[in-house]
């Protein structure tokens, strides 16, 4: 029994009473030393103490998550914590990659969109009803606004190596510098071309087989079934896309963590993803997906429109630079705030799943100098 204060637990009943409440230190105290009966008890009957408090749980966090299956909330925090402690290897890698990539591109952008492609007989009205500005100068900007675009795709790839590798650190209590985690990510860079290859290759071949699909159907001549098996392919599209999305997203981390070639590191994610986690994972990257959109659109739009209304006039020179500049502003800010959250996230959820199903908490734990108990 427990003697904390404010706990009581019954004790006897004296010889030829009544049950009664006797408080912890009654059983010293004759029950006939002359002081005065004990008031009698409630008109309920007799009634127990309450239990005491439930003890604490025991937790062991030697970096930035504690070493056991995982919230949403203490993924989030998680990340946050990371880009705090290893800000040069995030936010700053970040935006060294993301300007190498984009400054170029968008250089290239904007010399295009001062090019006259042959657009003008693709558009046959002035979009800003304005006779200086073409409808072939507008198409032409339009077009280059999406080379910086390209760059991205780059950054979207090498971005997710460098934030698994410092959350992989950050777990476990360590730090890394810029310099650290470009050392350490390098020779993984050929391994995430070709395992994004790879997810591209199952992308494109769902979309090929919709498409076969839909042309087969189309060619039976059946207008009112041809539409409904369209819908029909188009929705089993996107559930087949989803699934995906989900199935795969682990790809990428494990090239970094577990030093993974393309097809193993496809089906260490596949297998890791299945079962009833598949929703439990789908949901925290759609719900992570839609915030970051959010964010991003809030902190780049008053950026875009700043830049649009830089221009004195819409016509064909400003244009020429209005549009990649405004498209590769909101990529930057994609590139060094949003990406590396979002890939932060993939990269706790892969932790957090290998923990549920492989105990990789009690093999953190054997690994790490102290111990919990320590």
């Amino acid at each position: 029994m427990s003697d904390e204060p404010g706990w009581a637990a019954p004790g006897p009943a004296p010889s030829g009473g009544t049950d009664r409440w006797v408080p912890p230190d009654a059983g010293s105290v004759p029950p006939d030393a002359g002081s005065a009966p004990p008031p009698p008890p409630p008109s309920g009957g007799y009634r127990p103490a309450p239990p005491p408090p439930p003890a604490p749980r025991l937790e062991y966090r030697p970096g930035i998550i504690p070493l056991r299956p995982l919230t949403l909330g203490e993924i989030w925090s998680g990340v946050f914590a990371t880009v705090r402690g290893n800000p040069g290897a995030t936010l700053g890698l970040a935006l060294l990659t993301t300007a190498l990539a984009l400054v170029p591109a968008t250089a290239l952008a904007i010399w295009l969109a001062g090019q006259d492609l042959g657009l003008a007989a693709v558009l046959s009205a002035d979009p800003f009803g304005d006779p200086n500005l073409s409808a072939g100068a507008y198409s032409d900007a339009t077009l280059a606004s999406y080379v910086p675009g390209l760059a991205m795709w780059v950054v979207s790839l090498l971005l997710p190596l460098f934030v698994a590798l410092v959350i992989g650190h950050a777990i476990q209590g360590r730090k890394v510098t810029l310099g650290q985690t470009w050392q350490q990510t390098r020779g993984r860079i050929l391994p995430a071309i070709g395992t994004t290859l790879l997810i591209v290759a199952m992308f494109a071949g769902v979309i090929v087989v919709v498409l076969l699909a839909a042309a087969g159907t189309w060619a039976s001549g059946d207008g009112a079934g041809s539409v409904a098996l369209t819908v029909l392919l188009v929705v089993g599209f996107a559930a087949a896309a989803v699934y995906l999305w989900v199935k795969v997203s682990f790809a990428v981390t494990i090239v970094v963590l577990e030093s993974a070639g393309p097809r193993r590191a496809v089906r260490r994610s596949w297998g890791l993803t299945g079962g009833r986690p598949f929703w439990r994972i789908f949901g925290i990257r759609l719900l992570t997906a839609i915030v970051a959109s959010i964010v991003g659109s809030i902190v780049a739009t008053p950026i875009g429109l700043i830049a649009l209304f830089a221009a004195d006039d819409p016509d064909a020179t400003s244009m020429a630079w209005v549009l990649p500049l405004t498209q590769a502003v909101s990529l930057l800010v994609q590139g060094v705030l949003v990406t590396p959250f979002v890939s932060g996230v993939d990269s706790l959820l892969y932790v957090d799943q290998r923990i549920r199903r492989e105990g990789l908490d009690v093999q953190l734990m054997q690994q790490l100098p102290t111990s919990p108990s320590g």
